[in-house]
């Protein structure tokens, strides 16, 4: 993914002088833009934030520094430093240039207070080379929603220090399996905090995909006895029925516009690539073959669709255009490749490969180079889905027994659980979120 030899740094100051009274920069300029092609994490000192909050005080500032140092953490630019006392850059009022003694880009350090079941957050993100500050605000909702404002917080340090979107307000819907064999569509946090369970159908719900501008979820259900396409609208809480053609009406895919919905139709009697235009609804078939074609995944051009079809006699990972013409075949190395999921960078698709031990997940260059094995066959590791940044991956996993949701770094690295019991699969993330 990030193959080049150099490492560039450009720091624009956008302004000569900076006025420091509970502004920032506008979140339509970049402070530090920075290009880095080897994945290497700049380093940014994290303080405790002051505040109080009566016997939870001590409670509320981990809150603050667990949160915010896990979500510069996952956004895959950062190495952060926990720092204890005060910021140099804060003794007695005066400015300290630290950059140079611990090789750190930028310190954060904040306070907070609580009042009416409401909690303010104050950070101060300070460029350590200079001294100027980039982030001096006040961030206010209530109590309950303070985990959301951290993540806020920490996609606006992201924005202004890198120019890219911060994925910490992201969601994740997945399926959650019960006792009794139903399944429902369910959605947490990107780190699995705030888990709901969203749906109530008491039947069988599978393959939740997310609208680009995340207000609904289209999945499929045998509510009606049918697997028939239904779609989640979570602003109203409601949910209609959008496809229901005899057969399978299953694993959509919302063009990145919001448009369309790629999905596998078998209507005709073989399960087939299809297109569903959202508004019109019309359907247009994309392949014509005796195999089985399924599991379609949009490239971010709007261009290209990867999917699954085993019409070599086995299943492979393909790509073709939108319009189903110039098919080739993506995968060669292993015999049963499913489940595409294409980047949001554009370069990559990640994919499922059967190994000796079940399923493992591997990622492809989309020009079918640069095969890359993530995972290391401890368990069955299927249902990759990519981080809107493209710097992650989530992914279902059997490694400690029962389905977990689990999520790593482009490379492999850092696999942790996100869920802990009972059985949940199929993972969908979701865009960035306001």
């Amino acid at each position: 993914m990030l193959s080049a030899k150099t490492f560039l740094l450009y720091i624009l100051i956008l302004l000569p002088g900076l006025p420091f009274a509970g502004e920032a920069f506008a979140q339509t300029d970049v402070y530090l833009r920075v290009y880095t092609k080897t994945f290497q994490r700049m380093e940014i000192d994290l303080y405790n934030f002051e505040g109080e909050y009566g016997p939870k005080t001590t409670e509320m500032i981990d809150l603050i520094n667990d949160v915010l140092s896990n979500d510069l953490w996952m956004s895959g630019y950062f190495k952060v430093n926990k720092k204890s006392g005060v910021p140099q850059n804060n003794r007695n009022g005066k400015k300290v240039e630290t950059r140079g003694s611990n090789g750190a880009l930028a310190q954060v350090s904040g306070s907070f207070s609580v009042a009416n079941n409401r909690i303010s957050i104050q950070p101060h993100l300070i460029d350590n080379a200079s001294g100027r500050t980039i982030i001096k605000l006040e961030y206010t909702n209530k109590i309950e929603n303070g985990r959301y404002l951290i993540h806020k917080i920490a996609d606006d340090i992201v924005y202004s220090l890198t120019g890219e979107k911060g994925m910490a307000r992201s969601k994740v819907a997945f399926v959650t399996e019960q006792s009794n064999g139903v399944k429902e569509i369910s959605v947490m946090d990107y780190d699995g905090h705030n888990r709901t369970t969203l749906t109530s159908d008491k039947s069988i719900n599978l393959s939740p995909a997310w609208s680009p501008d995340g207000t609904r979820i289209c999945y499929t259900s045998y509510k009606t006895g049918n697997p028939d396409l239904f779609v989640f609208n979570l602003r109203t809480n409601s949910q209609i029925r959008l496809s229901k053609q005899k057969g399978l009406n299953t694993a959509p895919a919302w063009s990145p516009d919001g448009s369309k919905i790629a999905l596998t139709l078998s209507k005709d009697g073989n399960a087939e690539i299809y297109i569903f235009e959202v508004e019109k609804k019309k359907i247009r078939r994309l392949t014509y073959n005796r195999a089985i074609d399924s599991s379609p995944t949009w490239s971010p051009s709007k261009r290209e669709l990867a999917f699954t079809s085993d019409r070599s006699g086995s299943p492979q990972i393909y790509i073709m255009d939108t319009d189903g013409v110039n098919v080739r075949r993506l995968t060669f190395a292993g015999g049963y490749n499913d489940s595409p999921s294409w980047s949001p960078r554009g370069d990559k698709i990640a994919f499922v490969s059967r190994t000796q031990s079940g399923f493992d997940i591997y990622t492809i260059d989309v020009t079918g180079e640069n095969q890359m094995r993530l995972t290391d066959s401890s368990g069955s590791n299927e249902d990759p889905s990519w981080s809107p940044n493209g710097f992650s991956l989530i992914f279902s996993s059997t490694r400690s027994g029962n389905k977990r949701v689990y999520s790593m770094f482009w490379d492999g690295s850092d696999q942790k659980s996100l869920t802990s019991g009972g059985t949940n699969y199929s993972p969908a993330w979701s865009a960035q979120l306001k």
